[in-house]
């Protein structure tokens, strides 16, 4: 199982950002409900306050894909020692 997946909020739109959360020992959430935050905090369990709950993106993290994510979530990562599956 991964350590960390993409995720998208409940308002993304097709040119949205993807953010990074890390995983919890559920795993993905790929239809909704979230129960961690994005790695940027802007997306989150409804149960944290966040109120921009989400689902997770049955993508691989790689380089590629990190060229479409929150600048924030993907220096978040970095610094965790997150790595990409490519």
């Amino acid at each position: 199982m991964p350590d960390y997946s993409f995720c998208e909020g409940i308002m993304a739109g097709p040119r949205s950002p993807w953010h990074i959360r890390r995983l919890s020992s559920e795993g993905r959430k790929l239809t909704g409900g979230i129960d961690t935050p994005s790695l940027c905090g802007r997306i989150g369990p409804v149960s944290e306050g966040v109120h921009k709950n989400g689902w997770d993106l049955a993508v691989n993290i790689t380089e590629h894909h990190l060229g479409h994510s929150c600048k924030a979530c993907v220096e978040a990562f970095r610094k965790a020692g997150g790595r990409t599956n490519g």
